[in-house]
């Protein structure tokens, strides 16, 4: 059974999500990356002040990198705000994965769940949804 850890274990890169929505080109992206290498700033700071893209699209990418799964559950009305922190609680003592708990509590169906992970796939991998 996999160790449950709060921290993410790999994050899409923040230039690859802004290019697969479009909000940058290739050529921007490179020339940002070497800007970066040469300030040894943070890429969305260098994005930022080069105007290519807004501060509030790089806060947007970089919060989507971090959804969490029951963020995910509560914002589609799937699950209450108790419950998600009831299942968070019991997660720790039990050491199981949030959509188990959820699972066995019957608070979401296994194709909700199903739906759900594959929604947070692809928003953490910088792709929109069409809800």
């Amino acid at each position: 059974m996999f160790t449950k850890t709060r921290k993410q274990v790999s994050k899409p890169m923040l230039g690859r999500m802004l290019l697969r929505k479009g909000l940058i080109s290739t050529t921007e992206l490179q020339a940002a990356l070497v800007a970066q290498n040469e300030s040894g700033k943070k890429l969305g700071e260098v994005l930022v002040e080069k105007q290519i893209v807004s501060s509030d699209k790089v806060n947007q990418a970089l919060t989507e990198q971090n959804i969490r799964l029951g963020e995910i559950l509560v914002d589609a009305d799937l699950i209450s705000p108790e419950q998600l922190d009831q299942a968070l609680g019991e997660q720790d003592l039990k050491n199981k994965k949030l959509g188990e708990l959820l699972l066995e509590k019957k608070l979401v169906t296994s194709e909700q769940l199903e739906m759900t992970l594959r929604k947070q796939y692809w928003l953490k991998n910088g792709f929109w949804l069409i809800s």
